[in-house]
């Protein structure tokens, strides 16, 4: 089961590397990570949104994940300091409003 496992995780990752189009190769790392972070393997999700985060640095979506993951480590400070730079990038962002307000009240 792991191997097939690491096999998926190997084909959605050379998938990706063809992709020339920057905008959906950002948003192909973004859905890799998020499979990477519902799968419990953190530090690879980490690696997809900062790889994300070097093509598309204006993509608030982007650094709330990264603090979806390191609040789910147990890093407050990284999380809240992702929070809040999605919340720099899009004043709007509601759910990471409400994590960092979560963090921050503890």
């Amino acid at each position: 089961m792991v191997k097939d496992e690491k096999r998926d995780f190997a084909k959605l990752e050379a998938k990706i590397a063809r992709i020339k189009d920057l905008k959906q190769k950002a948003e192909k790392l973004i859905e890799l990570g998020k499979f990477y972070f519902l799968n419990e393997k953190y530090n690879e999700a980490i690696g997809k949104f900062r790889e994300a985060s070097k093509i598309d640095e204006k993509n608030a979506e982007i650094y709330y994940n990264l603090g979806i993951v390191y609040e789910s480590k147990n890093l407050p400070d990284d999380a809240s300091q992702m929070y809040s730079k999605a919340l720099e990038l899009n004043p709007g962002h509601q759910l990471a409003s409400k994590h960092l307000e979560k963090i921050v009240g503890k």
